[in-house]
């Protein structure tokens, strides 16, 4: 896979501005982003937190090292080009430092005039040669020294890199990817179990056979008893839940079950709301109804409720109409009739 690597590079500017040049120059034909300071005012405080940023999101870490200490924050009474080195050590970014390899041949216009500020870079120095280094003499042995050493460092200190998006399906993505499909796959047949078999944990519950009171009231404040299976209760709601009904509609039905099955059909008769939902939470705890999430316009607040698949399959079971006779009977009518 052909990567790109971002490398930031770290120096002085107005004394090193050749020699970066090259730096720069060969990084780009390496397939490398360099990302250097030149577009940057590194003793601009409101700029370290980008600084900081950018080192993080590198690669690889380049130093370059000259005759010169650079501009010093008054706040470390660090230069800048060191609180960049001493940050991507800090954040673990891999660092190669390339030092010229003898100061005292640069012209004094790329040396430090001021003692202490010599001794800084000295300082400086001594720990940089702590960690991998190099050390260059002109910008074509500095050029290549980068070459060499970076490739080298690419090797044994692989990163991730940049790649395109059509090369991006690495094998570790590949292995993630089939890793994910067997879960999606347990994940389908744990559904399928659900569909079949209903949700765990409701052998407990009323269901089936066993019977429920169910309470009506009239406008002249009578009250009358059902005893429903709920069975009978899904019979009666469950064909309204296909796709789905509102609970204003659930509660209809109940209504006019009750009117028409046990008082005066013109009567007026409603169920509690209590009982109403009892018989909703119960059919919601054993999996066979859920609320719908079909999209409803803004002025409509009704609630609205379909089946379950497991809803679904317990209504066939219920309400299919079933063979009169076996296959088995049937082959012998048939060959009665021949």
């Amino acid at each position: 896979m052909d990567k790109k690597y971002q490398v930031f590079v770290s120096s002085t500017y107005e004394d090193l501005q050749e020699e970066r040049r090259a730096v720069m120059e060969v990084l780009i034909q390496m397939n490398c982003f360099p990302i250097g300071m030149e577009y940057f005012n590194a003793s601009d405080e409101s700029q370290w937190d980008v600084i900081k940023n950018l080192i993080e999101e590198c690669d690889y870490y380049v130093l370059i090292v000259g005759g010169r200490y650079g501009t010093i924050d008054e706040t470390s009474g660090k230069s800048y080009t060191q609180k960049e080195y001493e940050y991507a050590v800090s954040v673990g970014v891999p660092i190669i430092a390339f030092l010229h390899n003898d100061i005292s041949s640069l012209p004094k216009s790329k040396t430090e005039s001021d003692p202490d500020v010599e001794q800084k870079l000295n300082d400086f120095l001594g720990n940089v040669k702590k960690r991998l280094c190099k050390f260059w003499r002109n910008g074509d042995d500095l050029a290549s020294q980068v070459v060499l050493s970076l490739s080298n460092l690419i090797k044994t200190k692989p990163r991730i890199g940049w790649v395109k998006g059509d090369q991006s399906a690495s094998s570790e993505a590949n292995a993630e990817i089939v890793k994910l499909r067997k879960e999606i796959d347990n994940l389908t047949k744990i559904v399928r179990q659900y569909d079949e078999n209903g949700p765990e944990g409701i052998e407990n519950l009323a269901q089936g056979e066993d019977e429920i009171s169910v309470s009506f009231y009239s406008i002249m404040d009578d009250t009358e008893e059902v005893i429903f299976t709920w069975n009978d209760l899904i019979s009666l709601l469950a064909p309204l839940m296909i796709v789905e009904c509102s609970e204003v509609n659930l509660k209809n039905a109940l209504d006019e079950y009750f009117k028409v099955h046990y008082k005066d059909s013109f009567g007026s008769w409603l169920i509690y709301e209590d009982h109403f939902q009892n018989i909703k939470v119960q059919l919601l705890a054993l999996g066979l109804v859920r609320e719908s999430t079909r999209t409803h316009s803004a002025t409509d607040t009704n609630i609205y409720w379909s089946l379950t698949p497991w809803g679904k399959n317990s209504l066939m079971r219920l309400k299919a109409i079933k063979r009169d006779t076996t296959i088995a009977e049937i082959a012998e009518k048939k060959k009665k009739r021949v």
